[in-house]
């Protein structure tokens, strides 16, 4: 007599078989379940994040001091030199800063605005540019002159440098 075992199988059953497939299922449900809730979950929080993104673009846009049509046009450097003393030389660096769509072409707007800065820096002396309050009345000045050329077309002029040799 001998005793041999036989391991025991599920699918060797009708039974078995069965609660096999509905194990299976159950596991499918429970996966696609999982699946769906990440996807859920991943969902809201991207949307969340760009609504964030733009209410924060939007305060942003709230808080500039112009449009957001606004253009920026780069002057070409002015180099001349000043009234007093002759062997003086001034270079500017410069933008402007335009309202939406300017009338007429821009860069005739520039070289009309340029040729006004230049005689403007012939007319100046030393003693005018001297310090910081030097430095202001002639931002304050070309941004004068600038919005009166362009018939205030012109925001703002934005020095970027200005050297004195």
């Amino acid at each position: 007599m001998t005793n041999s075992v036989v391991p025991y199988s599920f699918a060797e059953t009708e039974s078995g078989r069965s609660s096999f497939f509905a194990a299976l299922i159950l596991i499918g449900l429970v996966g696609a379940g999982a699946g769906a809730g990440l996807a859920k979950f991943v969902s809201d929080m991207t949307e969340t994040a760009v609504h964030g993104r733009i209410r924060e673009a939007q305060a942003f846009s709230q808080t500039l001091p112009f449009a957001p049509s606004t253009r920026l046009q780069r002057l070409e450097p002015l180099v001349t030199n000043l009234a007093v003393p002759n062997k003086a030389w001034i270079r500017l660096q410069a933008s402007l800063l335009l309202e939406d769509d300017p009338d007429g072409d821009v860069a005739v707007l520039r070289k009309r605005i340029e040729d006004d800065f230049m005689s403007y820096l012939r007319t100046l002396t030393m003693a005018h540019l001297e310090g910081s309050v030097g430095l202001q009345h002639l931002r304050e000045d070309l941004n004068e002159r600038a919005k009166v050329r362009s018939k205030g077309q012109v925001r703002e002029v934005i020095l970027e440098s200005v050297v004195i040799q």
